[in-house]
């Protein structure tokens, strides 16, 4: 066990691969390798499906495409296999590899350390970095309201319980699990303007997408710096406003009645 309650799970993350992770589960055999991945049914819902659960062993992440539709890393897996949270993940992850946390970070701060260091004496000098190019002034011009919406979203899927929303939440906010169209493979939520017009809507992966994929979505031509969500509901609140980060903060803190 660590001796602290803080766990660096960057560190944990970089120190195991999915196949070892399988290994201690006695899952590895029941996969298929073909190059870069790792195929078999998926361990989490218990599917049966010989290609529904895939690896990839150079990103170190892995992916359901059936019952479960989500992905993620080492610890994403192990939360979910064991439905417990990820810091809990990352604790047993410890244990069961017998990782040492403290020397991990210690590392982690050294390697930031060494990245910050200015050169030394007799050192090639590094280049100057090219000047940014200068931002395109955004339209000041209004998001319209979309003429559409989008319908059968799925109102339970897994990642909406794992950020603790309950079912009158996620109804509420109108979000969900959209399994085809502009937001196919992610939880869709609407964000409406004052007058409480959905104008666009955000697509969250559900999970820790791969590399490469973006872990938000918004609609081409949206200007986001224009709207500020769940404002609708906030102006009709008595007392302060409070902001927070994202979307499901947002949420959480309706959920827990700060409107």
């Amino acid at each position: 066990m660590p001796k602290s309650s803080f766990v660096d799970f960057k560190a944990v993350k970089a120190a195991l691969t999915m196949e070892r992770v399988l290994e201690h589960y006695g899952l590895l055999d029941q996969f298929k390798r073909s190059g870069d991945s790792l195929s078999g049914p998926c361990p989490i819902h218990k599917g049966s499906n010989p290609t529904q659960f895939r690896v990839s062993i150079s990103k170190n992440v892995w992916n359901c495409f059936s019952e479960c539709k989500n992905g993620g890393n080492v610890l994403d897996f192990i939360a979910r296999m064991d439905n417990v949270s990820i810091h809990a993940a990352a604790t047993r992850a410890i244990e069961w590899f017998h990782l040492d946390p403290e020397a991990m970070a210690a590392d982690s701060h050294e390697e930031a350390e060494a990245q910050l260091e200015a050169p030394k004496a007799g050192d090639t000098p590094r280049p100057k970095p090219a000047q940014k190019p200068t931002p395109v002034q955004e339209s000041s011009a209004p998001n319209k309201p979309l003429k559409f919406r989008l319908d059968k979203l799925e109102r339970e899927h897994p990642y909406l319980a794992e950020r603790s929303l309950t079912l009158e939440t996620i109804v509420d906010f109108g979000v969900g699990y959209c399994a085809k169209g502009m937001m196919a493979e992610r939880i869709a939520i609407p964000i409406r303007n004052e007058s409480g017009e959905v104008l666009a809507y955000a697509g969250r992966w559900p999970g820790e997408p791969a590399e490469g994929t973006p872990k938000y979505k918004l609609p081409q031509g949206f200007r986001k710096s224009l709207e500020l969500f769940n404002l609708d509901r906030a102006i009709k609140e008595p007392g302060p406003l409070v902001i927070v980060e994202g979307f499901f903060g947002c949420m959480k803190l309706h959920q827990l009645g700060c409107r």
